[in-house]
């Protein structure tokens, strides 16, 4: 259990560290997203380890699942947040910027509001 403590805060305290990462290149996005997948992993790992606990079963093996489902989360996170990240820097996404322009002194807007009193 210790180990998969300190495991969960070092998860934790990279995710923090990278918040405030000076981004110099495009991979910094995808090193973001890759560990905000690992924590992400992790976490839904510990959430299936608890879903999936009986009550009358031994701590060991309690402990084994729990393990299981901390590292299989984890490389799981890690390969769709490297994935997502990468697929964000790529430029396949819809990255297009939407610019609307309103001059309120030539455009009319219809504005309603339902009150009821």
């Amino acid at each position: 259990m210790k180990k998969i403590f300190i495991l969960t805060i070092a998860s934790v305290m990279l995710a923090s560290t990278s918040a405030y990462a000076v981004k110099e290149s495009k991979l910094a996005t995808a090193y973001s997203a890759t560990l905000w997948g690992a924590g992400i992993g992790i976490v839904t790992g510990l959430g299936l380890a608890a879903l999936s606990t009986e009550n009358d079963e031994e701590s060991i093996i309690t402990e084994d699942r729990i393990r299981v489902n901390v590292l299989q989360g984890f490389g799981t996170g890690i390969i769709f947040g490297l994935v997502y990240g990468l697929f964000e820097i790529s430029g396949f996404s819809n990255s297009t910027d939407v610019t609307t322009s309103f001059n309120p002194l030539s455009d009319q807007v219809l504005v309603s509001y339902n009150i009821k009193f």
